[in-house]
């Protein structure tokens, strides 16, 4: 996914912000200004001028779960997109209880939040509608769960007979 970040000064000048679904990596560039990651994988160095520098750190929200992650400029945190509050954080994680079904319900489940996280951020649509996408996809987390799970079995009766 991709934001727009303006920076005030100078200029209003753009960067912008890519946001890697699955993996969660975070690619900052830039037409106008000179950007250089630190060691730190999570830190940059924006050049604004040749002697002006701004810095820029990337922070995860709810533990690195959550895929869109804040915005630190000079210690001043901006939100990439809509904060959510701690229910819809919760409905969001209802495909997590998967979890207990082992690493591939632990992995199902992680997608299905993640794909909550994002949905509920998409603000052209009401609230209900929200509520609705995210009741599909734990609906269809469950169901991707058990049959990958019923075919696992079977395959492991097979080979095993």
């Amino acid at each position: 996914m991709k934001y727009e970040f303006k920076l005030n000064y100078p200029g209003d000048k753009v960067i912008d912000i890519n946001v890697s679904f699955w993996s969660g990596a975070v690619n900052i560039t830039s037409d106008e200004l000179k950007i250089i990651r630190q060691s730190n994988l999570n830190e940059y160095k924006i050049q604004i001028s040749k002697d002006s520098f701004r810095f820029l750190k990337i922070k995860r929200q709810l533990f690195g779960l959550d895929p869109i992650p804040k915005i630190v400029l000079d210690s001043v945190e901006f939100d990439l997109a809509q904060s959510l509050r701690w229910y819809e954080y919760l409905l969001c994680c209802i495909p997590l209880i998967l979890i207990s079904g082992g690493a591939i319900g632990g992995f199902i489940g992680l997608m299905g939040m993640r794909l909550n996280l994002w949905s509920i951020r998409i603000n052209k649509y009401p609230a209900f509608i929200r509520i609705f996408m995210i009741f599909l996809v734990c609906c269809l987390s469950l169901l991707v769960y058990k049959e990958l799970s019923r075919v696992i079995a079977t395959a492991v009766k097979l080979i095993g007979s």
